[in-house]
């Protein structure tokens, strides 16, 4: 399957799809105190990560994917602008839970160069069509060609066995506070065979 890269043209799709995809993801609604949509998270976050060409969308809109790769630092997108968009969304509670969740998810994240899955979802109205593990397959088969391995923080437990089934392995399970939902970091090594399928679901997929 073919996807489109996401750039200035796009961008506002994509941050529709990947929106779509979360809207019931806990940790983000928590994370923006639990906002009427969480398209605005996207609106602050995705444009960071879609200058560096690893974002990609579904030509027809079913889903999107968005990576960093192992030379491509996180940078958390902590701006007044930001700020002033997050009070707008989830008042002061929202602003202190979205950089406690920036300040834990740098904390955690691994130092040991990979690629880091940022978001990866499909359309509710798309379950059940293989399209998240079409989404993941690509930059998964550049890991195992480069040999570099892949990291991700996962948000909904029904999601685990997607992640495992493609060579993901739980390294802990946090929370960004005590009232959070839990978030489990997963590793995936480099295989050397790369024909490892599976048509599990991931976010609305």
């Amino acid at each position: 399957m073919n996807f489109t890269p996401v750039d200035a043209t796009n961008t506002d799709q994509a941050i529709r799809v990947i929106a779509e995809a979360f809207a019931d993801d806990p940790v983000i609604n928590w994370t923006c105190n639990h906002p009427p949509s969480v398209q605005p998270f996207f609106e602050i976050t995705l444009p960071v990560l879609i200058p560096h060409r690893l974002t990609y969308l579904d030509p027809q809109g079913r889903g999107a994917a968005s990576w960093l790769g192992p030379d491509q630092k996180l940078n958390w997108p902590v701006t007044l602008s930001n700020v002033v968009k997050i009070m707008k969304l989830g008042g002061l509670k929202g602003v202190y839970r979205m950089l406690l969740s920036g300040a834990k998810t740098e904390k955690y994240h691994p130092k040991t160069p990979h690629y880091y899955l940022f978001a990866i979802g499909v359309t509710p109205g798309n379950k059940g069509r293989g399209l998240g593990t079409a989404l993941i397959k690509p930059l998964l088969q550049r890991c195992d060609m480069e040999g570099i391995p892949a990291y991700l923080e996962n948000s909904k437990a029904e999601n685990l066995p997607f992640y495992e089934g493609h060579g993901f392995k739980v390294l802990q399970q946090i929370r960004f506070a005590a009232s959070a939902p839990p978030v489990w970091l997963m590793w995936r090594e480099p295989h050397s065979d790369a024909n490892a399928d599976t048509t599990a679901g991931t976010h609305g997929s």
